[in-house]
């Protein structure tokens, strides 16, 4: 007998909350208290991405066109009944959440304006998340992206939702005629999210920011007409991310995460953060205007006494670092390409992740006065024969020798590599201790993929292997379960100068989901089984490898 269905209702909706969405709706066919209780489920969510897709090389034909349409007004029809229904009927609204990735400036906006209505007078409504992207293709027409009269102006029914906590808007939503003709006031908005839209001015965001005192999350991105950021007089501000803007001054002694990024920009970007002396999390991404040196990181440990976690990507580095700090505990370089030795003295630190390119030497890194346990996660996308002698001499230069580190390794179809075995009598011993080498293999040559694998194996002598099977080629994932066999075949050596790898392979352990694929032999069924795409789910599957020697 099932009793759960017998549950007040409001019970049931606390159920499907814990649940993935998805998984939330497929409740419905379960029973018809179910379905009720689906029916009048609080939280709706309207991604038009999901049943509406068009590629660009279909967007000057007629009937891809003429389909797009039919699913778009299937779509916007599928909305306006939930809320029409749900006002009806008088159900609560907690959150309500649409993405359009074809929003048409013409056609739409009076929808929009009567969901936002039904949203905005629901006494219940706690997250407002709204995306609108201009996508003249699934219309066969084409907008101007720049365009002011393109951006849809969100109405003043917003205003009405008082009992708001988190507000995100994306894409092409004009907020500023909202702001300056209607005094903004959300005294219970927690988080604020703005990217993409169009505030006009600084005053604008000033007088957004003064009605919401409470914030205590804060999210800006390239807004358009907005250049200089102000934020001060959020006294419960803890986390807060700004990008694309000429000026960021930021004067809130209680803010603790701050993210800063000056992409897709050519010009430096003014920062002024240093009042902010709680802050324990930092990370800059491509800002240009910062040259991180040795006396760069000296005065940012004293302004910033309490900062844990330091990520530097795409940002301009002296060739030597020197990162010294006694509370440090993340630490993050990718992508900075001037850095070729740093020396890392940070006693607390518990993780560190370097990310390189392959037309670059990897920095030399060395840990002093760290502790072994350290989490070093490597990430480098393999293109030649070279690269990989690059790697392995990287990882022989690490100091101290008994860090663990884990790897990534991307490879690409088509990569120029080039493999000759003699140059595998010269690997030094012992080798490389790996304790996670994460693989994606797009190569689908077969005679490259065996290569790659002994190459691989050469140089490594990882503990586990992570696999993703959609990133990787079902011939370089059959190739590689075949060579993981050998071990138990007695297979002999194709080579009479050194004796194959695999003669050091002890045991494979295999975990996988789904569970029942844990054995070698069935590595192939689940190969076979699964359709492999860019929309599949993620496929884990992971190989516990254990060794005879490090030799």
């Amino acid at each position: 007998m099932d009793k759960i269905s017998d549950l007040p209702k409001i019970i049931l909706h606390d159920i499907l909350s814990r649940l993935p969405y998805e998984d939330a709706a497929r409740t419905s066919v379960l029973s018809k208290a179910w379905h009720e209780t689906w029916s009048s489920f609080p939280i709706l969510v309207f991604h038009g991405s999901r049943c509406v897709r068009v590629h660009v090389k279909d967007r000057k034909d007629p009937l891809k066109i003429q389909e797009n349409r039919r699913k778009v007004n299937s779509f916007l029809k599928s909305v306006d009944r939930t809320l029409v229904r749900f006002h009806h009927h008088g159900f609560a609204i907690k959150e309500f959440n649409l993405s359009m990735m074809f929003f048409h400036p013409l056609f739409m906006p009076h929808l929009v304006d009567r969901w936002m209505k039904i949203v905005g007078e629901s006494s219940s409504i706690q997250v407002l998340k709204l995306e609108l992207q201009l996508a003249g293709c699934f219309f066969g027409c084409d907008f101007d992206s720049h365009a002011v009269d393109n951006y849809y102006c969100l109405p003043p029914d917003v205003l009405k939702a008082k009992s708001l906590t988190e507000l995100v808007l994306f894409g092409k939503i004009r907020a500023d005629k909202l702001i300056v003709n209607h005094r903004i006031r959300f005294p219970m908005l927690r988080i604020l999210s703005l990217v993409d839209v169009y505030l006009g001015h600084e005053q604008a965001l000033e007088d957004l920011i003064s009605g919401c005192p409470m914030i205590e999350e804060l999210i800006l991105e390239h807004c358009v007409g907005l250049e200089n950021v102000k934020v001060h007089d959020l006294p419960k501000l803890k986390s807060a991310k700004f990008s694309g803007f000429r000026e960021i001054h930021v004067d809130v002694p209680s803010l603790e995460n701050l993210q800063l990024g000056n992409d897709k920009l050519e010009f430096p970007c003014d920062i002024s953060i240093d009042k902010c002396r709680n802050l324990k999390v930092l990370i800059l991404e491509a800002v240009s205007s910062v040259f991180v040196s040795n006396q760069w990181l000296r005065e940012l440990f004293d302004k910033f006494p309490f900062l844990e976690r330091l990520e530097l990507s795409g940002c301009v580095t002296s060739e030597s670092l020197m990162i010294s700090s006694s509370r440090l505990k993340v630490l993050s370089f990718q992508a900075c390409l001037e850095l070729k030795e740093a020396k890392i003295d940070a006693p607390n630190l518990e993780s560190c992740r370097y990310s390189g390119k392959s037309s670059h030497m990897p920095a030399a890194i060395s840990f002093v006065n760290c502790s072994n346990q350290v989490d070093f996660d490597f990430g480098f996308p393999l293109e030649s024969r070279m690269d990989l002698k690059r790697l392995r001499a990287f990882f022989q230069n690490i100091a101290p020798r008994n860090v663990m580190v884990s790897l990534y390794l991307g490879i690409m179809k088509g990569s120029s590599i080039l493999f000759n075995e003699d140059v595998l009598q010269n690997v030094e011993v012992p080798l490389p201790r790996i304790k996670q080498l994460r693989l994606s293999v797009t190569e689908e040559t077969e005679e490259l993929c065996v290569l790659l694998i002994n190459d691989l194996f050469w140089s490594f002598r990882p503990a586990i292997i992570s696999l993703n099977l959609k990133l990787c080629s079902r011939i370089f994932l059959k190739l590689l379960l075949e060579k993981l066999r050998c071990n138990n075949d007695g297979e002999e050596c194709s080579s009479s100068q050194i004796k194959c790898w695999w003669h050091d392979l002890k045991d494979v352990k295999v975990t996988s989901s789904p569970k029942k694929y844990e054995n070698l032999n069935d590595c192939e069924a689940l190969l076979d089984s699964l359709p492999i795409n860019f929309f599949s789910p993620d496929l884990p599957l992971n190989f516990e490898l254990e060794w005879n020697s490090l030799r």
